[in-house]
């Protein structure tokens, strides 16, 4: 079975001239989105990163990316038909390694490869499904919506769920949820600190969901749609 970097990078010439192989640190802005003059995408091979949008004078945190998503997405459009202002950046939320690839050679892989194509837009799909939950949703009670959230972000970084208990491998703050939920951040610590004293969370090492199928009655996503939905490999040989 051949993941998708091994797709890319199946000729070790073309990998050369067309990819780059980066490695990151916590904090480390691993990408940046430019529209005038960016032309890679981003695939992540280990580690995670959050998405921050630039929105008022600040960087806000939108989402996570993982194991073989994908940044420079914006690149799927081939025609400038708009100009923006939007700025975004992929900030590594933990130590990892990814790979830039060249627009045009990741594109010419893309339509040549039926199961490639399938996973670009799964995790465009996915994400965008997300992004409409959570607007629909910003009126509903704060406990659903922080349950929401952490479900998200659980499936969106690929977090394996084992005996009802999920790790989160990284730095997953008070501040993280706020800039999400666009909520301020004391209303946050209200809904943790209700969710500890149950025994669904505790935060005392790390972030860590105790309890999960408790969480995932709180809130308005199916949990077991978001265990099922991590991101996996693709078997791209096989399409081939």
């Amino acid at each position: 079975m051949l993941e998708v970097y091994d797709f890319l990078t199946t000729s070790q010439g073309l990998a050369q001239e067309y990819t780059e192989t980066i490695h990151f640190s916590e904090d480390e802005i691993i990408y940046q989105y430019d529209w005038s003059k960016n032309n890679h995408f981003l695939l992540m091979r280990q580690g995670v990163a959050r998405i921050e949008i630039y929105r008022k004078r600040r960087w806000e945190f939108d989402t996570f990316i993982s194991i073989d998503e994908f940044g420079g997405i914006e690149n799927l459009i081939k025609n400038r038909l708009f100009s923006t202002n939007i700025k975004y950046r992929i900030v590594a939320a933990s130590d990892g390694e990814a790979l830039m690839v060249d627009r045009e050679f990741f594109l010419d892989h893309m339509y040549a490869n039926p199961a490639l194509f399938h996973k670009v837009l799964e995790n465009v799909t996915l994400h965008q499904i997300m992004t409409a939950h959570n607007f629909r949703e910003k009126k509903s009670p704060l406990k659903q919506r922080l349950a929401d959230i952490v479900l998200e972000f659980i499936m969106f970084a690929s977090v394996p769920i084992k005996d009802n208990h999920v790790t989160l491998p990284f730095t997953f703050s008070e501040e993280i949820i706020s800039s999400a939920l666009k909520v301020p951040i004391h209303h946050i610590q209200s809904i943790l600190n209700f969710l500890e004293k149950e025994k669904i969370i505790t935060r005392e090492h790390e972030f860590e969901v105790i309890d999960y199928v408790r969480l995932g009655k709180l809130s308005n996503l199916n949990p077991e749609t978001c265990r099922n939905n991590t991101f996996g490999e693709v078997d791209l040989q096989e399409a081939n």
